[in-house]
């Protein structure tokens, strides 16, 4: 019904600039409707009593049909200036105007063709068949020559497309109209084609469109022709339409421009607001903020200033921009300061909105407030102060920043507001407990205080008063004000209507104060008086203050214990456990245990610790810190079997790596077995470095080592020298041929110092066996034969022997060197000395005999210089200084020595007389075993050393003589402990 409705109402519209083209067809001025009723009438009866072929009857029929339409026309604008719903008005009247037009439409002068044609069209679409005013409209365009008729066909085809929102149709016959120079409608032709274009999705062609329309006077009417005034109410249309087709494009500030100077002046700020308020509803908030930007200089009002700096606000907010929203916010409320006891409509609706931009972006920033959203809250309130939710807003966002004093002042503010109105009275307890709270958490002495004071002084309800009362005295226990502090306490634990809670708080709190005071005489007084109290109504609550004497001893041992421990141990032994509640049992013993062990009294804190850990219900914290103490303390005193037990139970004081290898040599200190943590500890750590001697220490430990350096490879093989020695250690076991080969075929192995140790065995292994072959070789002199043959194997015997010697000098190794040149020197004098004393072969002349001896000479001379050579070289080995503080430092490695040895032998069974007195210590093992034996403490005397360390844990001296006896014992596990004790105390740990 609605759109039949608006239907009509454009039509009608049409129908009116019809009724103005056909005037001078009607031939008849405008005539009053009485009149025109009467005319009707008469016309009625003539045109009835008018035979179809009189030629009179047209003129009578058109002019009827023109009467019928213009009272239809006129009864539909009452009608709608009525504000008609569905609008029927005039419709029978033109249902009779079409059926005579139509009647004599063919025999119409044709002068009067078009115009009828034009009417006739007009009426079809006011009664709903518009589809024969399409035909219509279309045959004058085809039939007419008259371009004003064609103007309006052309307008009247373009308008029931438009209507039908086929837009391109209702393009092209818009801008026929556009083209003819006679049409009285180029402005509304214009003005429909720029919307065309715009509904076809091509923007800124529209905009190109109406900016023209703008732009041109002549086109600033609807109905007017070329030269026509400017129709003003048109004008503001097409500027405001000029705006929503600005919004659906990217805005600058030259098109922000345009549309101001484009707009009649009546417009302008409504247009450009327009536009800001279209771009932000779709989103374009850059664009709307650039709008209110360029149109704020140009508002006059304060009022609308203000409006526009909120929004601008608000959009530079949603921008990002914090810092510019604050700075567009606070000019808008410097503006609303100056209005002043403005009470309008229009400042009551711009304070709201002040007051939603600041609730809003409080929200956003809920979780987090920021610095910024503080500071629009205090532009706010100090323009509009009295908003006591905005205070109370302020307050909590002031809390979040932990600025207790902005936080308070606005509280204040909101509680003197609350004052006012006796019905706000629990909103203003809450506010007034809210002031408690901020004072407590700024810890301000002057807030705290003063919050306390409002509260009860303006609490509409004193439900806290004895909780503030309470608070007020406890300050003033805090301070250290024990005796004004005491007294308070004692009266609220004695006031019958306080809460029973508070009230035993009260009194436990006002006896530790005459414990820090002193006052024994008062303690026992004051419990005795609040045992009769019955503070919690329950059967044992006359037995609470039997324990407060306890806790009285605790708070004043822990006091002491900052300055003097003996004092607080000994007023600490006062306690008595029997009368203790089960927490200040725990306190007790903790305490005991940390005092016991400053003063060093091990046996009385392991004591404690036990006492600790029997206790029921003993958190993990405490277990822990029982454990981890008795653990060191029986470390302390040397018991490391109770130390690895205790060890064993920690869960949290150490790493897992830590705590593995702590176990392993607690484990070893005590005499048992710690393999289990050593490889633990491999598993969990991370060290690397340690991982490694970790590593070694189990091969050491094994019975079967080289299995076991095979397993700890991955640890190993970093660490060449570290590896070959724990191959060479191996080998000093067991001599096995595995290993050596293993050693002597890796390179990195090999050029270790172990390895050169490993390369010299397997080199003497196999010099010894070919230098026992070399010198039992003898010159076969029976037949000459088989002396040339002995001959040829003892040179080859000699060129091994060479190389050899060679190989050695290559290796760098002195005792190598030094056995095979040695060798060379004498097996090659020898040679020389067999080959010359030769016997001469038989049967030779004299001048044979002499070649012979010539050749043989020849022969034996390169030996006897090899041999003269390597003589020189074995002489300068000797005088190496450096060969006997080498073999010293490798005799030293007690777990090679029996290597060593192999090395001493061979170097003794070639060492000038001068050199074997220097040697044949180091064939002293028995002697050095006896020496051992003879310097080895007594097991005695050993447990006197640690009942010193026992007596006093801390005694460098103490630790260092019992150091130096675990050493005769070659009790080396625990040497290394004490010296990790004895570097410990120095660092005052």
């Amino acid at each position: 019904m609605g759109n039949t409705c608006m239907t009509k109402k454009v039509l009608l519209s049409i129908s009116i600039l019809a009724t103005a083209l056909l005037t001078s067809f009607a031939a008849h001025a405008q005539i009053d409707e009485a009149s025109r009723n009467l005319l009707i009438e008469k016309l009625d009866k003539v045109y009835l009593n008018l035979a179809p072929k009189d030629a009179s009857k047209v003129a009578v029929t058109l002019r009827l049909a023109d009467l019928y339409a213009e009272r239809a026309r006129v009864n539909s604008m009452k009608e709608l200036n009525d504000g008609c719903v569905t609008c029927t008005a005039g419709d029978a009247d033109r249902k009779k105007a079409l059926r005579l037009y139509t009647e004599v439409l063919d025999r119409a002068p044709e002068a009067a063709q078009g115009k009828v044609l034009v009417q006739v069209g007009h009426l079809y679409q006011l009664t709903g068949s518009e589809e024969k005013a399409v035909s219509f409209y279309q045959k004058i365009l085809q039939g007419q020559s008259n371009p004003e008729l064609k103007a309006e066909a052309s307008l009247s085809l373009a308008e029931i497309y438009f209507k039908r929102r086929d837009f391109s149709r209702a393009q092209s016959y818009y801008r026929e109209v556009l083209r003819n120079p006679a049409a009285n409608s180029k402005g509304l032709a214009a003005y429909r084609n720029a919307w065309s274009s715009f509904n076809m999705g091509n923007v800124e062609a529209a905009i190109t469109e109406i900016e023209e329309v703008l732009k041109t006077p002549a086109l600033l009417t609807r109905n007017g022709a070329n030269g026509a005034q400017i129709d003003p109410q048109f004008h503001e249309e097409v500027s405001r339409d000029y705006a929503t087709f600005l919004s659906k494009t990217k805005i600058d500030k030259q098109r922000i421009e345009n549309l101001y100077k484009l707009s009649p002046e009546t417009a302008r700020i409504q247009n450009v607001q327009s536009l800001a308020l279209d771009a932000e509803r779709l989103g374009n908030k850059a664009a709307a903020l650039n709008a209110w930007t360029y149109v704020y200089g140009y508002l006059n009002k304060p009022e609308d200033r203000l409006s526009a700096q909120v929004t601008m606000a608000q959009l530079h907010f949603d921008l990002g921009d914090k810092k510019a929203a604050l700075a567009s916010f606070e000019s808008g409320l410097n503006l609303a300061r100056e209005l002043k006891a403005c009470s309008t409509a229009q400042c009551e609706e711009l304070r709201r909105r002040s007051r939603q931009f600041v609730v809003n972006w409080n929200q956003t920033e809920k979780k987090a407030p920021t610095a910024e959203l503080m500071t629009a809250y205090n532009q706010f309130l100090a323009s509009y102060p009295n908003d006591i939710d905005m205070n109370i807003y302020a307050v909590v966002v002031a809390k979040e920043l932990k600025n207790y004093k902005t936080a308070a002042a606005y509280n204040s503010k909101a509680a003197e507001l609350l004052l006012k109105d006796p019905k706000e009275a629990k909103k203003l307890e809450t506010v007034l407990l809210n002031q408690i709270e901020i004072g407590e958490a700024s810890k301000d002495e002057v807030l705290t205080a003063t919050a306390y004071d409002m509260y009860l002084k303006s609490s509409p309800t004193r439900e806290k008063a004895f909780e503030v009362l309470y608070q007020q005295a406890r300050n003033l226990y805090e301070k250290g004000q024990y005796g004004p502090a005491s007294e308070e306490l004692r009266k609220l634990a004695l006031t019958k209507n306080g809460d029973a809670k508070i009230r035993k708080q009260a009194a436990d709190l006002s006896l530790d104060a005459l414990v820090l005071l002193k006052d024994e005489a008062k303690i026992g007084v004051w419990a005795n008086e609040y045992a009769a109290q019955n503070f919690a109504g329950g059967k044992d609550s006359g037995n609470d203050f039997a324990q407060i004497a306890q806790k009285s001893v605790l708070t004043k041992s822990a006091t002491l214990a900052d300055g003097n421990t003996e004092a607080a141990y000994a007023e600490l032994l006062k306690f008595q456990v029997g009368q203790a509640t089960p927490e200040d049992k725990l306190k007790y013993y903790k305490n005991k245990l940390i005092l016991a062990e400053k003063l060093k009294r091990f046996p009385e804190a392991q004591s404690a610790a036990d006492d600790l850990l029997r206790q029921p219900g003993l958190s993990k914290e405490d277990r822990e810190f029982a454990w981890a103490r008795k653990a060191y303390m029986a470390e302390m005193t040397l018991d490391f079997a109770t130390a690895l037990a205790a060890t064993e139970k920690l869960e949290n004081t150490l790493k897992p790596d830590e705590k593995a290898l702590k176990l392993a040599i607690l484990a070893e200190l005590s005499g048992k077995t710690s393999g289990s943590y050593y490889t633990q500890y491999l598993k969990v750590s991370k060290d690397d470095e340690n991982k490694k001697l970790v590593a070694a220490e189990l091969v050491r430990k094994s019975k079967t080592p080289e299995k076991e350096i095979e397993s700890f490879k991955p640890y190993l093989e970093k660490s060449p020298n570290l590896m070959a020695q724990l191959y060479s250690e191996a080998f000093a076991k067991n001599s096995s041929a595995g290993i050596l080969n293993k050693v002597v075929k890796d390179t990195k192995l090999k050029n270790t110092e172990s390895g050169k140790l490993m390369t010299r065995i397997s080199f003497l292994k196999e010099f010894d066996a070919f230098k026992g072959k070399l010198t039992e070789h003898k010159l076969d002199t029976t037949t000459d034969r088989k002396l040339a043959t002995t001959i040829k194997a003892r040179a080859a015997l000699l060129d091994k022997l060479e190389g050899m010697t060679k190989s050695a000098i290559q290796d760098g190794d002195w005792t190598s060197q030094l056995v095979s040149i040695d060798l060379l020197a004498k097996e090659s004098e020898r040679f020389y000395q067999e080959l010359i004393s030769a016997p001469i072969p038989n049967g030779l002349t004299a001048e044979e005999e002499g070649e012979y001896l010539n050749l043989l000479s020849a022969q034996a001379a390169p030996f006897q210089s090899k041999a003269a050579a390597a003589k020189v070289k074995t002489e300068q080995f000797w005088k190496d200084s450096q060969w006997m503080p080498s073999l010293q430092a490798s005799w030293e490695q007690k777990p090679l020595r029996n290597l060593i040895a192999v090395e001493v032998a061979a170097l003794k069974a070639i060492a000038p007389a001068n050199y074997q007195s220097d040697l044949a210590k180091f064939d002293a093992t028995k002697a050095d075993a006896q020496t051992v034996r003879a310097e080895r403490p007594s097991l005695q005397e050993v447990q006197e050393a640690r009942a010193k360390v026992y007596k006093d844990p801390m005694s460098a001296s103490a630790l260092k003589n019992l150091q130096a006896l675990e050493k005769k014992s070659e009790n080396m596990a625990m040497v290394q402990y004490l010296q990790t004790r004895i570097d410990n105390l120095g660092k005052g740990i």
